[in-house]
């Protein structure tokens, strides 16, 4: 089952070649997978060839509707690609749609996939002549076409050609029309999930990981303003690596991402007990920033390692309890050397309990840097009117005068 916790926001910011080049990539068979190679993708396998046309639709528009010009400029680049020999005449012309709506084919381009023998093809393409061209008599081909929409008339003037029957008859017989109605994430996520050996409790970052890595493999072909190709094995072999560095539990991997400057900021802005203890032992405004973005990625992934299995709530509590006896060590200790300078003992008392919370394992795992840091703010902060611990000496009565 796909985890669930994938949000599919995260898939946005990768362009849709590249993430269509992963989904060509997770298969069984080996294959070479190119963007602007031989088509937007393409997919090379024991010598056969897939040209895949990528289109995503974000408004009312159908590019696979009966007059659509995306449509009629495709097969004409396709028509072009194969006389020219860029393409091989045998290849699977494949036209995806990504559509955040449900679209569906127009009637031509419903003949044209249900067309595979010669006949089939040369009815579809009568049938599209007869729907695109007007019905009355003028007196020469010129005149029809000249009433079609300046968008697409050059490519049904070039397509509708009768010498160029037998190339287009072809492309009919060879086009798929694959669309995907709001679902591609989904899909995406289902076909990378299904693939075996993943841990189910990262499958959606290894997902994500896989996007980053294959983003690097085309941004390493596109600096040399060559075309880009993975091969499956290559693919393989890196996921494999991502699969291993998930299983050796060696280190509890962050889920959360760093937020942002604006993120950080009205998380201060808020003055929560945590951000209002840092003022009191008046800390660097870097320190305070770097406090609240802790706070927030500790917070998540509390969370999500739960929710995923991956910690129980016993360990949680026995984290708790072991950066208690940190900081109750650390007061006693920064109280004989900070007697009488409250600021300087809650700065070390502070720092020293930061530093070693780094230290401290969780069900005898690493967590990242930022998650004893993180953690120590939760309980900087909770309850809220009286904090477990803090940094002031006086921290609970100065919190309680709220002159911050």
């Amino acid at each position: 089952m796909a985890n669930k916790t994938l949000v599919p926001d995260k898939l946005h910011g990768y362009l849709l070649q590249v993430i269509h080049m992963l989904y060509e990539l997770i298969s069984v068979d080996d294959r070479v997978v190119s963007i602007e190679k031989l088509d937007d993708v393409a997919v090379e396998i024991d010598g056969k060839v897939i040209a895949e046309q990528l289109k995503s639709v974000t408004s009312a528009n159908n590019p696979v509707a009966n007059r659509a010009a995306v449509f009629w400029k495709t097969l004409y680049n396709w028509c072009t690609y194969i006389e020219d020999a860029s393409l091989p005449s045998d290849a699977i012309l494949r036209f995806v749609v990504v559509s955040n709506s449900t679209i569906t084919p127009g009637s031509i381009q419903k003949t044209f996939m249900d067309a595979h023998s010669d006949d089939e093809a040369q009815k579809a393409l009568t049938y599209a002549k007869k729907i695109i061209l007007p019905t009355s008599k003028q007196e020469s081909n010129v005149n029809i076409y000249a009433t079609l929409p300046e968008s697409y008339r050059d490519y049904i003037k070039y397509l509708f050609d009768d010498t160029k029957s037998q190339i287009v008859c072809n492309i009919i017989k060879s086009i798929e029309i694959e669309i995907h109605n709001d679902t591609y994430n989904e899909d995406l996520l289902r076909r990378f999930t299904n693939q075996p050996g993943l841990p189910s409790e990262y499958v959606d970052l290894l997902l994500t990981d896989m996007l980053g890595w294959v983003t690097q493999k085309v941004l390493s072909f596109t600096k040399e303003n060559m075309p880009a190709y993975i091969s499956s094995e290559d693919y393989r072999k890196a996921l494999t690596l991502q699969i291993r560095a998930c299983n050796t539990n060696a280190v509890l991997r962050a889920i959360s991402s760093p937020p942002s400057h604006i993120e950080q900021s009205g998380e201060v802005e808020r003055l929560d007990a945590y951000i209002r203890q840092l003022k009191l032992i008046e800390v660097d405004d870097s320190i305070i920033f770097d406090a609240a973005s802790d706070f927030l990625r500790a917070k998540i992934d509390k969370i999500e390692w739960a929710q995923r299995g991956l910690i129980n709530e016993q360990s949680f509590d026995d984290y708790y309890d072991a950066l208690y006896r940190i900081w109750v060590n650390q007061k006693h200790l920064m109280g004989l050397q900070y007697r009488t300078d409250p600021i300087s003992f809650g700065t070390a008392v502070y720092f020293k309990c930061r530093d070693d919370s780094g230290h401290l394992k969780l069900q005898g795992i690493e967590t990242p840097p930022f998650f004893g840091s993180g953690t120590l703010q939760l309980m900087a902060n909770n309850p809220a009117d009286a904090p477990k611990i803090g940094w002031h000496p006086q921290y609970i009565k100065l919190l309680k005068e709220d002159n911050i």
